[in-house]
């Protein structure tokens, strides 16, 4: 059993990991899963994941992005999964979709700072994830933690 964090290094998929380390009991292992497109630069530098004018290594994005997840928590594990620079719509949250169900999610904590009280508010990646009945899906909004 397991949590499943979409994880793409921006601050509300931070928030993501962070409720769901919070939430998950100990039996539950928590996993930030990253889909990462081949040789998109601006799409890493948009994350803060390459320098300017750094060059796109896919291992260095990779390896960033791990940091980063294991920054916001050590208790998460990492892994990742990499598609084409021009995938098809769909297919990023199709690999989110299929990787929870491989893992036994039982929940997917999407982090959003837009998500609203409507899953339609989100953006397209997270709608198509929490369509899925497969798991539950939690969407983070708030930053202060809900146990305090």
């Amino acid at each position: 059993m397991s949590f499943v964090v979409p994880f793409d290094g921006t601050e509300q998929s931070c928030v993501g990991i962070r409720r769901a380390v919070e939430l998950a009991p100990r039996s539950v292992r928590v996993v930030a899963f990253s889909v990462v497109p081949r040789k998109h630069g601006e799409w890493a530098r948009e994350r803060d994941l390459l320098d300017p004018g750094e060059s796109w290594g896919n291992e260095l994005v990779v390896s960033r992005l791990q940091e980063r997840a294991h920054d916001v928590s050590d208790a998460v594990s990492f892994q990742h999964t990499t598609v084409d620079r021009y995938a098809p719509t769909g297919k990023i949250s199709h690999e989110i979709r299929a990787f929870a169900r491989d893992v036994d999610a039982t929940m997917v904590f999407i982090g959003s700072t837009d998500a609203g009280g409507i899953v339609t508010s989100l953006q397209s990646v997270g709608t198509s994830v929490a369509s899925d009945e497969a798991y539950d899906v939690v969407l983070v909004r708030r930053t202060e933690s809900v146990l305090d």
